[in-house]
């Protein structure tokens, strides 16, 4: 689902940034990335960045399968939050007239017409019933979820809030976009535009 008054040209670089969220903050917490893919489906543009969330070793105790659930949860997060910088840097019109919630509920979609919000509800029910005591009450599940949630868009805000790599490796791929309607963007490019020597 991409915001109604962008255009085509602008919704597939806003996918761009959304995507690239995700990729650095996975490679940040160690999961294998790989390419990241921008589409166009019946369901309009879409964003695929990939990356596999396996554990690098055996998860011996719940807190070490907690701690995996709140990166992947972070890593997902972390599109939003690349999302919204994209729109205070292109479209701050937009940005202005939306609340965080707006975006986390209508962002960019994979190929399969599922954005995050999804993808992060079904895992927070998981990592709350580690940390938290079953409860009936909807009210009081919605709190303790939420206070998980929050823990992890702190995480990936700080990260994301000044990265560096998010606006110059964004930046570099709208530019590959432009000139030549890139949609795929391999590991090897984006990891060759990370370690690039820059200006300070």
């Amino acid at each position: 689902m991409i915001h109604n008054h962008l255009s085509i040209d602008k919704q597939h670089k806003r996918a761009i940034y959304h995507e690239l969220g995700h990729w650095l903050l996975g490679r940040k917490v160690g999961f294998d990335v790989g390419s990241i893919l921008i589409g166009q489906s019946d369901f309009g543009v879409y964003g695929s960045s990939e990356i596999k969330p396996f554990p690098k070793t055996k998860l011996d105790s719940v807190n070490d399968i907690y701690n995996h659930l709140f990166n992947r949860v972070c890593v997902l997060i972390a599109g939003v939050i690349a999302d919204i910088i994209w729109h205070e840097k292109y479209e701050p019109e937009i940005e202005k007239e939306n609340e965080t919630k707006y975006f986390y509920e209508n962002g960019v979609m994979d190929k399969t017409a599922i954005t995050d919000k999804g993808k992060i509800t079904e895992l927070l029910f998981i990592m709350n019933g580690i940390v938290n005591d079953p409860s009936q009450d909807e009210e009081t599940l919605e709190n303790q979820m939420n206070e998980i949630q929050k823990e992890a868009w702190e995480y990936s805000l700080e990260f994301l809030r000044d990265n560096k790599d998010l606006g110059f490796m964004g930046g570099e791929l709208i530019k590959q976009f432009e000139e030549s309607q890139t949609k795929r963007f391999t590991k090897e490019n984006l990891i060759q535009l990370q370690e690039k020597p820059r200006a300070s």
